[in-house]
């Protein structure tokens, strides 16, 4: 890591899977007496049973925990979780067609593991060998192209999307029913019409989707019909090659990034969407994924088929000022006037550059529990966790 104060930092944990991986997420888990921090890693092997690897980081050993399950149905190209059941969670993967013997179809499945995760990972050389237990498929009809992305709902976990032929079906977790399918306006003049991704906003009573179609983000209101005239709240030019990935600001609803094919990642005010409000170009090559902070906006990840995971400071966008976010009682420890300058005016910029991997970087994420801590993913199965350092979060909050 390239960092301000590296030499203090601790140094990052790798967890190694013996499979090419890209699927990575964070799972909230509510223990009795603290929040754990988890991920979710699901592989990649053509010849292989897949695996999904439930990863639980132990701060106050610095240590990982394991337990590993069983997915035989593909490829794993995209996980989730839900937000309030830690025991269930969705896969996207491929597969070879039953009937078609050279044809790969994709799926997406809800599951269920076979032991009660809501506790402590204990034994970190724990593998558990039983299967995920499906639930049920997210599947219109036997024939439909079933995208690689399914999203849960922000705030319930009644409901979810998943893509299907070049359209989004909004589906009852509950009922495990379809009820609206919508398609996305990219223009008649546009040679691209297959979804790269999508995110759900936080924002507008959750009613909002973000869409990337070939080098363009779209801005659907779920609320609309398809072929209403308002269906596209708005649309952004984003990159000159492929967008890759997005993310909505949490904090400020009119603001959210973008990567892509270009090497850029980009800020955007969806009010101005001409011109980006921010262009950042410190990646190398394709940029795959880009995430904010949940709780620090101003805190943004991303990462890059050149090996490495870049923490920005995006100040002049964040929907705080750096400092005093929490209140000093009179018998607390002053800041010295450099570190008080320091913590305010901070200027937009790489924090810095994480370097422990050797293959393209597909994933990055926050964790769901710890603001401070997130994790990585390469190709070649290395999973990193990382930390904020710790200069920069002192700058935050004081």
């Amino acid at each position: 890591m390239a960092a301000e104060g590296s030499n203090e930092e601790e140094s990052p944990l790798i967890y190694g899977i013996e499979y090419q991986s890209r699927a990575l997420c964070s799972q909230c888990v509510n223990l009795k007496d603290s929040m754990s921090v988890r991920f979710l890693v699901g592989t990649q092997s053509l010849k292989k049973e897949n695996q999904i690897h439930l990863i639980e980081y132990l701060e106050e050993c610095n240590s990982l925990s394991k337990a590993v399950f069983r997915h035989g149905d593909g490829e794993v190209w995209h996980i989730a979780t839900h937000f309030k059941n830690s025991n269930l969670l969705t896969t996207c993967y491929s597969s070879q067609s039953s009937t078609h013997e050279q044809r790969i179809v994709n799926n997406c499945s809800l599951w269920k593991y076979p032991i009660d995760v809501s506790n402590n990972i204990i034994d970190e050389d724990q593998t558990i060998t039983s299967p995920l237990q499906k639930i049920c498929d997210f599947k219109s009809s036997n024939d439909v192209l079933v995208g690689r992305t399914c999203i849960w709902h922000p705030e319930e976990g009644n409901q979810l999307i998943t893509e299907e032929d070049k359209k989004l079906l909004l589906w009852d977790v509950e009922t495990h029913k379809l009820m609206s399918s919508f398609s996305i306006d990219a223009g008649k003049g546009s040679k691209f019409s297959k979804i790269n991704t999508f995110r759900w906003s936080p924002h507008s009573s959750c009613s909002l989707l973000g869409v990337a179609i070939g080098c363009n983000v779209y801005g659907k209101d779920i609320r609309c019909k398809s072929n209403s005239n308002t269906s596209n709240v708005w649309s952004l030019n984003a990159h000159s090659q492929l967008v890759r990935d997005l993310d909505f600001n949490p904090n400020a609803q009119y603001y959210i990034a973008t990567c892509g094919d270009d090497c850029q990642y980009k800020f955007w005010d969806v009010r101005n969407p001409s011109s980006p409000a921010l262009t950042m170009y410190n990646h190398s090559h394709w940029v795959w994924s880009i995430r904010y902070n949940q709780f620090h906006d101003q805190l943004v990840l991303s990462c890059s088929s050149d090996s490495r995971v870049i923490l920005s400071r995006i100040t002049s966008l964040a929907s705080q000022p750096y400092g005093h976010l929490l209140d000093l009682d009179e018998n607390d420890e002053i800041m010295s006037d450099d570190q008080n300058a320091a913590s305010k005016g901070m200027p937009d910029g790489v924090i810095a550059t994480f370097e422990e991997h050797e293959d393209s970087v597909y994933a990055v994420e926050w964790s769901t529990s710890d603001p401070w801590i997130f994790a990585s993913l390469s190709y070649d199965g290395r999973l990193v966790i990382n930390k904020v350092p710790k200069k920069e979060k002192i700058n935050i909050l004081f």
